[in-house]
């Protein structure tokens, strides 16, 4: 099949969207598919430089990105030549796949993709849904945004894949009689992996870290990834917190912080295998793509309580801590986790990779990927 993805950032600007998108194209381009994204060509300023080669095209088109910038949302405003790309690629593909349902790619390619005398088959994946915003001028924008973009998007595409419950259920009120499809996120095991105890050594007496417990966040510096959360948490805990992702911190380090920046993915699958724990307290994720990085590199995590997450975390025991948001809730989970015994901690590093291993499959998200362009070709 020629398979044609949008979304509003391709690597190496980074975000568990990209990665998600990054992965399934390889593995769909891997089995013969022809595949081509069109994103934004907006990066940050302090990114890693470069990407790893794709098997699939990439189409980078202009953007203003101040946004993200200044504000932290992260959706870049397309120049005038998106509708031009879109309409050169669009016709040539048999499925039209747009990511995020408030991104401008979405309704101009899947509205094309309706208008093709080629009928190429339209499929919208939403991986957050509503965030909701902490001021109330975001957050307004964003209902409207929903309520007008999103619901647009929604209905023009015939099939919607969704990561977790809450999201099918907005997807489900704005686009009635749509067919939705749960596909969870996969990892790359060969990459994201646990550390046998001589390399876990060598990383360690590498970075330059002590015997001191380290927990690991990993994640874009905004407000809804919960950072100031988890530096509270781990300060009370006794834990010292190394950070890692684009972004401005709120703050300028310290005895007990480590502030790394952005870094390439073998660099942070190094980080996994070396620290003791994972912390992202965050807000409206699908689920994230770090936290299921983490647990197949051997960490028990910690996260934020949410009702979505459970398709992702049954079955992962005590390598998963789902706590309240608060400083007391990820204090208390990473205090309990740095005082275990090392049998303990070594049972919940064997739980958290066969947990990973068994539900987080690129190859099975590929499969139900094909399904679905299949089945909603036949529908017709």
């Amino acid at each position: 099949m020629r398979i044609l993805f949008t979304s509003h950032y391709a690597l190496p600007h980074l975000g568990g969207m990209e990665a998600a998108i990054d992965a399934v194209a390889r593995e769909l381009s891997g089995r013969g598919h022809e595949v081509v994204l069109v994103a934004s060509a907006a990066q940050r300023r302090n990114q890693h430089d470069g990407s790893a080669p794709t098997a699939y095209r990439v189409e980078r088109v202009p953007a203003f990105n101040g946004f993200e910038e200044r504000l932290q949302v992260p959706w870049p405003l397309f120049s005038p030549a998106l509708v031009g790309v879109l309409r050169r690629e669009v016709p040539r593909a048999e499925v039209v796949h747009s990511h995020g349902f408030l991104y401008l790619p979405t309704p101009v390619a899947l509205g094309l993709a309706r208008r093709s005398p080629g009928r190429p088959v339209r499929v919208l994946t939403e991986h957050v849904g509503r965030v909701g915003y902490d001021t109330a001028a975001l957050d307004g924008v964003e209902r409207g945004a929903v309520a007008s973009l999103g619901r647009l998007s929604a209905r023009l595409a015939e099939g919607i894949v969704v990561l977790n419950e809450k999201v099918e259920a907005e997807l489900r009120q704005l686009a009635p009689g749509r067919e939705l499809v749960r596909i969870l996120n996969g990892v790359d095991a060969d990459r994201y992996r646990p550390a046998g105890e001589e390399e876990r050594r060598a990383l360690r007496e590498r970075l330059g870290w002590d015997e001191r417990p380290r927990a690991l966040f990993v994640g874009r510096l905004v407000a809804r990834k919960g950072l100031e959360l988890a530096l509270a948490g781990a300060a009370q805990a006794g834990v010292e917190l190394v950070v890692v992702g684009p972004g401005e911190p709120p703050f300028s380090g310290g005895a007990d912080v480590e502030l790394l920046g952005p870094q390439p993915p073998e660099r942070v699958a190094e980080l996994y295998r070396a620290a003791d724990a994972f912390v992202l307290p965050s807000r409206g994720e699908g689920f994230p793509v770090t936290a299921q990085e983490a647990l197949a590199s051997g960490l028990p995590v910690v996260l934020a309580d949410d009702p979505g997450y459970a398709p992702y975390v049954d079955g992962a025991g005590a390598a998963v801590r789902l706590v309240a948001p608060t400083e007391e809730g990820v204090a208390g989970a990473l205090r309990e986790l740095a005082a275990a015994d090392p049998g303990a901690r070594g049972a919940a590093a064997q739980q958290a990779v066969a947990h990973a291993r068994e539900r987080f499959s690129w190859r099975r998200a590929a499969d139900e990927h094909e399904a679905l362009y299949e089945r909603l070709a036949r529908l017709r």
